[in-house]
């Protein structure tokens, strides 16, 4: 039997028919394989040298227990662990042997191995960052900040002695003043204690240095900007306030620009210090600043001078205080101004009316900074609203740190001289007169005790608030 052909009288080979019907399969399956692959992301690896083998290093940690063996009655040197070093690549094995142990009589040893994989390349740890900088100071409050003077340190006798008061009491009725010897009942006993060298800043804190440091901190800083305490009052707050806040900025008068700064709080007072690069002083840095190595009672002797001082005496004195610097002549041995009068000044020391008699009977005190803790802080020189007993550089008195009281202001005081410490202000006593308003008249004054009063004392310290003093 013949086939006749499909389409007609077959003329050559039908071999490459059926070669096109097995290709056809063949690339099908082809396609279907790549598209696995490249659905499986691996095509690029087929390109790529094969990487060399990850080495590992297997720590392995030996832990022995001892159990009782009853047929071991002998001794057998152990160690007490072995560690294991082993890489895959050639199985060397490193044994470290510490000093022996011995299994005691019928004990034998059971060894529990733990292996941990850890790669040998470890990844280098991130670099530590550098301690962040303090905040630089702004320039402005460099330059406004007052002139210091160097303070050498030593050992000074603080506090006084009954034969002073008794003295200064005599005085003050002398004056027509109302004291009382209790009201130093907190500067007993005299007694030594020992201060490093510092500086103390010339002149008390101005109201033209603090606005500027109010407009350097913002807008309402003054409510709570103060180590989160109210620092001072404006007239938002006080209609008496000298200092204006529009919303925006803060202003005082011209008249009152080279004025002691007064009604700042203690934290008001810290916080501008610390602004500035400085800090508040110590008691004992403030009563060595005052006495200098003789132990005056003034800052500039042992013998009161209404002349070279803004307290309320004469009794004619208008009330308030006098720009810095008023009483050259009344300045410290070292060169301080106001010590004596003008405004009252915050130091850092908490207040107790039985610390001296703490560090009297503990011995020479290094650097005394005051009880670790109070309800009050220390004020130090008197003001322009006391007779001059509260101005004697032993006396102490004490406030509520956040109270505004109008007859308190401070100065600061700084570490050992460099040129950073050392201000640059422009500050010259002699040429910081100005014409300036009265401010509201108080009553007839004669002290600010600690102790509260009796009805004839006549305090006028413009507070409903109790003062502390010693």
């Amino acid at each position: 039997m013949s086939y006749r052909p499909i389409g007609g009288r077959r003329n050559r080979s039908a071999a490459w028919q059926w070669g096109l019907i097995g290709f056809i399969p063949g690339l099908l399956c082809g396609v279907i394989a790549m598209a696995a692959v490249l659905f499986e992301g691996t095509v690029p690896s087929y390109f790529l040298p094969t990487p060399a083998p990850e080495v590992y290093t297997t720590v392995v940690h030996v832990v022995m227990t001892a159990t009782v063996d009853p047929n071991q009655p002998t001794v057998t040197p152990l160690s007490q662990f072995i560690v294991v070093t082993a890489t895959p690549e050639s199985q060397a094995v490193t044994v470290a042997q510490p000093t022996p142990i011995q299994a005691g009589p019928n004990e034998i040893v059971s060894v529990q191995v733990q292996a941990t994989p850890v790669p040998t390349e470890v990844p280098p740890l991130s670099p530590t960052e550098p301690p962040q900088q303090a905040d630089a100071i702004p320039e402005v409050l460099i330059l406004i900040r007052s002139l210091t003077v160097s303070i050498p340190g030593g050992t000074i006798s603080m506090g006084t002695t009954p034969v002073e008061v008794a003295e200064a009491v005599n005085e003050c009725t002398r004056d027509g003043g109302t004291c009382e010897a209790s009201y130093a009942f907190d500067s007993y006993p005299a007694h030594d204690v020992s201060v490093d060298s510092f500086q103390m800043e010339i002149t008390e804190v101005t109201f033209d240095q603090y606005v500027a440091f109010l407009n350097v901190r913002g807008p309402d800083t003054h409510v709570n900007g103060c180590a989160g305490f109210p620092c001072i009052q404006t007239q938002n707050e006080s209609p008496d306030a000298p200092i204006i806040f529009d919303g925006a900025n803060y202003s005082i008068g011209v008249g009152l620009r080279p004025h002691p700064v007064y009604g700042v709080t203690y934290y008001g007072a810290l916080t501008y210090c610390e602004a500035v690069g400085r800090r508040l002083p110590t008691e004992a840095e403030w009563e060595r600043a005052a006495r200098a190595d003789d132990g005056r009672i003034y800052p500039w002797g042992n013998r009161w001078d209404n002349a070279l001082a803004k307290t309320n005496r004469p009794l004619d004195t208008p009330p308030g205080s006098f720009p810095v610097g008023s009483y050259p002549n009344g300045a410290s041995f070292y060169g301080a101004y106001d010590m004596a009068g003008n405004v009252a000044e915050w130091v850092s020391d908490w207040y107790s009316e039985l610390y001296y008699q703490e560090q009297a009977a503990a011995g020479v005190a290094l650097n005394p900074k005051g009880p670790v803790a109070g309800q009050q802080k220390v004020l130090r020189g008197g003001s322009w609203n006391s007779v001059p007993f509260f101005s004697r550089t032993v006396h102490r008195q004490a406030e509520d740190p956040k109270g505004y009281q109008r007859w308190v202001g401070f100065r600061c005081a700084a570490d050992p001289p460099n040129a950073e410490l050392i201000g640059g202000a422009d500050l010259n006593p002699a040429t910081l007169g100005a014409d300036v308003p009265p401010p509201p008249t108080a009553g007839d004054s004669s002290a600010q005790p600690t102790q509260p009063p009796p009805p004839e004392a006549g305090r006028t310290d413009d507070s409903n608030t109790s003062s502390s003093a010693g």
